[in-house]
């Protein structure tokens, strides 16, 4: 027989049985379109995944800081930290000071390195937008040379040449009423509302002290100390870019170029004062508030004083240069190291390692995230190969009814010379058939449920959560899932041709 009588025998018998055949090749189909949905959801996260480390530069970052437990993040946002822990031997991490920085940046296949810092005393109080205030609960200050790369929901990174230019998180978003769209915050003026006692970048320094301010008891906001009695002031900023909430963006923080942090943050003192350099653990200046809300003492040991350290001196007053104010914080939070190359990403990792200080890498990070695709999609899979499982057992089932229903049929063409095989053959390529029909069916289907998904998809995108997503499936998978389901139904129908292939012709044509 040609393939051609095959299949059209193969046909008819499917059509002689309609709703049985209808029933088994539904159960193949929603297997087929479970997994054909599943995994194009999975391996289009595992594409973009990538696809955002290479194009941001992730893939070649070094994330340098004092912890163990250090977890890696491209915005210097999170993870990083001050060294209060140590190495197993009980040595204390390398401080993460300037002189530090400069070591590593000399290091071989180093191509970029910026430093990062938390706010750790308040300067900053307030955001204002349309008239209303929400309260700043932490400032980052970065080095915007391209090394630190913030993941972006909207708008683009800082830049060396931005002064008064921010970096805002989600959370602004929403209480701002821009939670549907963030691109709409692109651009928008708002305002930062200093403490009292402000004489930071910008600020009037007069030759005279007012008298200091005395704060009610329990005050937030409230600022003590010499200058307690200089007024707020207002420094208003534009808002480039919004942090994405899927990479530690819903944390309330607002973004700043180093320089600018540092001219915020780093405040001029009276000449006339003496101001010692915190100590490590969380001493503070003179007239600033501590984390802890204690007001640091004139005088107190840990440190040379930071008045007799290189610095500006304008009109009675004294600013310490940002290498000695870095300094005097304990170092830079974290750096971030970008390699040449990928190729040398784990090696200058280690190298740096060497130096004393605990590092995470961006090709690590990311070959977890792939892990963790790869996890949820042999789950999900799994599950759609339980379905197919079941569906199998169907087609066997119909297969093994479709023998005994045409045992009669099986003996005449036995009678008229019909060899085994011949037999053999018209069931497993009609039960083949089936399993082909239900991928078919369901690859559709599958490939209809990700185009009626995609407002879903592209709310998702514009969250940044998956920017840059095509969800559209695969050639490869489609052509997979139809190989698999008429595998399957090649398999299931092998036994019940086979018992039909060895029918013995007298018995079959007796059987009523």
């Amino acid at each position: 027989m040609r393939i051609a009588d095959y299949l059209s025998l193969s046909m008819r018998s499917l059509r002689r049985a309609k709703l049985r055949s209808a029933l088994t090749i539904f159960a193949i189909v929603i297997g087929s379109t479970g997994i054909t949905v599943m995994l194009t959801f999975v391996t289009t996260v595992k594409e973009v995944t990538v696809a955002s480390f290479v194009q941001t530069g992730q893939i070649l970052q070094i994330q340098v800081a004092e912890q163990t437990n250090l977890s890696y993040d491209p915005s210097g946002v999170s993870g990083g930290g001050k060294g209060a822990e140590s190495s197993g031997s009980g040595a204390p991490t390398t401080p993460l000071y300037p002189e530090f920085k400069n070591t590593i940046s000399k290091l071989p296949h180093v191509a970029k390195i910026a430093g990062s810092i938390r706010s750790r005393m308040p300067a900053l109080s307030n955001i204002e937008y349309a008239g209303k205030r929400w309260l700043i609960q932490s400032v980052v200050g970065y080095e915007p040379n391209g090394a630190i790369t913030p993941a972006l929901a909207a708008g683009r990174d800082l830049k060396e040449t931005d002064t008064n230019q921010i970096l805002i998180s989600p959370s602004y978003g929403k209480v701002m009423g821009f939670s549907k769209d963030y691109s709409k915050m692109i651009g928008l003026k708002v305002k930062l509302q200093t403490m009292n006692g402000y004489t930071g970048i910008g600020a009037t320094l007069p030759t005279t002290l007012p008298p200091q301010k005395q704060c009610p008891s329990q005050a937030k906001n409230c600022m003590q100390g010499p200058t307690s009695g200089l007024p707020a002031m207002t420094i208003t900023a534009t808002i480039v870019g919004v942090i994405d909430p899927a990479n530690g963006g819903d944390q309330p923080v607002i973004m700043l170029p180093m320089k600018t942090f540092i001219g915020i943050y780093n405040q001029s003192t009276p000449a006339s004062v003496s101001y010692s350099k915190p100590m490590s653990g969380g001493g503070c200046q003179p007239g600033q508030q501590c984390a802890s809300g204690q007001q640091g003492q004139q005088g107190q040991q840990g440190g040379p004083q930071v008045n007799s350290s290189p610095g500006i001196v304008r009109g009675g007053w004294v600013q310490t240069s940002p290498a000695v104010y870095i300094k005097s914080l304990g170092g830079y939070d974290s750096l971030m190291v970008k390699a040449d190359a990928l190729e040398n990403v784990a090696s200058l990792a280690t190298t740096i390692e060497r130096l004393g200080v605990y590092t995470a890498t961006g090709l690590v990070a990311l070959n977890e995230q792939k892990t963790q695709a790869n996890t949820i999609g042999l789950v999900l899979g799994a599950l759609g190969f339980v379905a197919l499982f079941i569906a199998a057992l169907g087609v066997m089932n119909t297969m093994i009814m479709s023998v005994l229903q045409r045992t009669r049929e099986i003996g005449v063409m036995r009678a008229m010379g019909a060899r085994r095989k011949t037999i053999r053959r018209i069931f497993t390529l009609e039960a083949t058939a089936i399993g082909f029909l239900g991928g078919f069916i369901g690859v559709l289907f599958g490939y209809i449920a990700i185009l009626l998904a995609k407002p879903m998809i592209t709310g998702m995108v514009k969250t940044g959560s998956l920017t840059g997503a095509t969800f559209s499936v695969p050639v490869w998978l489609m052509a997979l899932v139809i190989a698999g389901t008429s595998a399957i139904g090649f398999a299931s129908g092998f036994f019940p041709a086979l018992r039909a292939s060895n029918l013995d012709p007298v018995e079959a044509l007796r059987y009523e």
